[in-house]
């Protein structure tokens, strides 16, 4: 049952992050009543982002269209938009791929609607997601997972020390099995 259940969670396809601006979602931020934008400075676009998720609240009404768009001294670095219509809450707003990490002066969220529209995240910061193109599992993420594991710790099995950690992991496992085992038929 573990196994079926280990193999269902790692073969999961989803969209996954390439970074976000380490702001919590944890309330409203700013309103924007109508057309409007909210502007955030020295925001980092890490490489390999096609789309930005972010937290719109409508009051029950269609999310308005959302437009993205980084710039660094008046050049765009990428931009993209996502007509409304949809429910309110989290939003993928698709923009042209970064393939390079680069740093934006100026990251703006525009929305284009009537009504109000609440953006979240904190400290007077709004989240921003990005995300990777596609969907990816755990299984396909096991590679880069494995290389970072190795990477905090001094250790002679470089990417391989995640599938040591794995290895004695499962031989305690087997050990205190066989040990319950044992006590039982005693």
């Amino acid at each position: 049952m573990l196994l079926a259940i280990l193999a269902l969670v790692l073969t999961d396809s989803k969209p996954r992050q390439s970074g976000s601006n380490y702001a919590a979602e944890l309330g409203p931020v700013t309103q924007v009543d109508g057309d409007g934008a909210r502007c955030q400075r020295g925001v980092t676009l890490p490489a390999d982002t096609s789309s930005v998720r972010l937290l719109l609240g409508t009051y029950g009404r269609p999310t308005p269209t959302v437009a993205v768009r980084a710039t660094e001294e008046g050049r765009t670095i990428t931009q993209g938009t996502l007509r409304g219509g949809g429910p309110e809450g989290h939003v993928t707003v698709p923009i042209t791929p970064v393939r390079s990490e680069t740093r934006a002066g100026r990251v703006c969220v525009r929305i284009e609607g009537s009504g109000p529209t609440v953006l979240y995240g904190s400290g007077g910061i709004v989240r921003l997601e990005f995300l990777r193109p596609g969907s990816e599992t755990w299984l396909d993420l096991l590679p880069v997972v494995a290389r970072r594991f190795g990477y905090g710790k001094a250790n002679v099995f470089g990417s391989g020390l995640l599938f040591v950690a794995a290895l004695l992991l499962l031989a305690a496992w087997l050990a205190a099995g066989r040990l319950l085992l044992r006590e039982l038929r005693t």
